[in-house]
């Protein structure tokens, strides 16, 4: 097909339009936004966990986040399920991301901001000392040398002020919200509530790395409040759980929470400050004990035993050498323990793989020392001398102690307390007979025997005793000690088991009404 004089000339029109438009746009967005060569970063964008994205200003398509990466104005950042990040900008300001949640970067002639189009974030401008964010239906917060936490589901916008103050600005109105405050805006405008209850547990931004196990909500609330109830979102679900004594119990699947406290106060409502908290499994396969270098005192070595996590069908190996070589002890176990028997001083390796699957093998080392310098507690009221074997009659020329003879370390405590049905906490005394002055002892209280979620850690010097405030519960308590000038434990005593309960109230007495006569 042949074109015609006129066909030529249309066309060639039509090509030099579309160039003036590509040259129109390129200088529209050098003129916004600089050529991405010569424009500053006004930040950096930092990867916390699984995937963050980022859209540059210049261009269309989103790809992941390196770690710290520099950030322009105009830039998108947003993160995917179950992922976090941090964004410093180089006024100071910080802000840290949750899970799906996005933001833009703002930059005005009063400086750079953030827009937050959806999701949730904490921002921090103590640094800083003013900061400004956006929500995406264009309410204004201005924060002043504040930590606060900004929620937008694109339609309601919540700030939960933590420290300083939050101005927020919306259709043309401002309202301030101090510290211990929420303001809550939407198509009516801002309301403000107290945050007079005080979230202790979980802290902001923990993440328990055992969905098995109960997250344990502990708050603190004024005298008087009733009717508590804890409200717990994530994973596209709400609940609520019924609190009590300053607390509750809840298992959560894998995801990313946020919660509040509420309650009722002489017939008024009020609230905490959103926590968020994260649930991530932990992996399905991991050696558990004994620790990567411990040192096993020799009275232990014969008790020790090998623990895992995940597989139960594997192949364990113990050796002397990092090569697996020659080989101390192997077996093929159905389970998630083995007890490794006959172990003579020296260093150990062992590893863990699921059987036929040698690739996939998990390692670890410890040491068994040659003498131990205490023995551990294998019964809390035994106090029998270590050396059961009769010594030589020699004439009775001293009295001292063999040289070799140690001490037992034992610890024991109440093993129940019972508190005051209004009491908080109730006074658990754990108390053991100190080997030397001169030793430290770590006291470690745990919700499990295995201690992997621990609850109160105490150390002291010299002294036999230390009493710690505990909530009602069940737990399990050890003590370790060890040199002044070495952080390596010596031995530790056998787990035991306390138990705290609150003290229940009889019922009241039944009256029986009395007709008159």
């Amino acid at each position: 097909m042949k074109l015609s004089r006129r066909d030529k000339t249309v066309t060639i029109l039509l090509i030099i339009v579309i160039l003036i438009l590509i040259y129109v746009m390129q200088c529209h967005c050098r003129n916004r936004f600089g050529a991405r060569g010569d424009a500053k970063p006004v930040g950096e964008v930092e990867y916390k966990y699984h995937q963050v994205q980022r859209k540059l200003s210049d261009r269309m398509v989103w790809e992941e986040v390196d770690s710290k990466s520099p950030i322009y104005a105009y830039d998108w950042v947003m993160t995917k399920d179950k992922s976090d990040a941090r964004i410093t900008l180089n006024n100071g300001m910080k802000v840290d991301m949750d899970p799906e949640s996005m933001v833009e970067i703002d930059e005005t002639k009063s400086g750079v901001g953030l827009t937050l189009r959806d999701g949730s974030i904490r921002a921090d401008t103590r640094n800083s000392k003013t900061g400004t964010i956006t929500g995406a239906d264009g309410t204004k917060i201005d924060l002043d040398n504040a930590n606060a936490q900004i929620t937008s589901d694109g339609k309601n916008l919540s700030v939960d002020v933590k420290q300083g103050n939050a101005t927020v600005k919306n259709n043309d109105k401002e309202s301030k919200i101090a510290a211990g405050e929420t303001g809550n805006v939407n198509a009516s405008g801002v309301t403000r509530e107290k945050t007079g209850i005080l979230i202790k547990s979980p802290e902001t931004g923990f993440v328990f790395e055992d969905a098995a196990a109960p997250v344990v909500f502990a708050y603190d609330a004024p005298q008087g409040t009733e009717d508590c109830k804890i409200e717990i979102s994530g994973n596209k679900t709400k609940r609520t759980i019924k609190a009590s004594a300053g607390g509750a119990r809840e298992k959560f699947a894998d995801g990313t929470y946020s919660w509040r406290v509420r309650c009722k106060l002489k017939g008024e409502s009020i609230s905490s400050q959103a926590g968020v908290f994260r649930v991530r499994p932990q992996a399905s396969f991991a050696l558990l004990a004994p620790a990567s270098g411990e040192v096993i005192t020799a009275d232990r070595a014969e008790s020790l035993v090998l623990k895992w996590r995940g597989a139960t069908a594997v192949r364990v190996e113990l050796s002397q050498n990092s090569g697996f070589s020659s080989l101390a002890q192997s077996a093929n176990v159905n389970g998630t323990s083995l007890a490794a028997k006959n172990l003579k001083p020296g260093k150990y390796f062992w590893r863990v793989y699921p059987q036929g699957k040698k690739g996939s093998a998990l390692s670890s080392s410890f040491t068994v020392s040659e003498k131990g310098e205490l023995l551990t507690q294998t019964d809390a009221g035994s106090n029998k001398p270590v050396n059961t074997k009769p010594a030589k009659e020699t004439p009775p020329k001293k009295t001292e102690p063999p040289k070799n003879e140690k001490a037992r370390l034992t610890a024991k405590s109440q093993g129940k307390v019972v508190i005051e049905p209004d009491a908080a906490t109730g006074a658990a005394r754990i108390s053991w007979t100190p080997v030397n002055a001169k030793y430290k002892y770590r006291v470690r209280i745990s919700a499990d025997s295995d201690f992997s979620q621990g609850v109160v850690t105490r150390e002291v010097s010299g002294k036999g005793q230390v009493t710690l405030p505990l909530k009602p519960g069940e737990y399990f308590y050890r003590v370790d000690v060890r040199k002044t000038t070495s952080g390596r434990p010596l031995a530790a005593t056998q787990p035991q088991k306390l138990v705290v309960t609150r003290k229940k109230l009889p019922p009241p007495p039944r009256v029986k009404s009395v007709q008159a006569d």
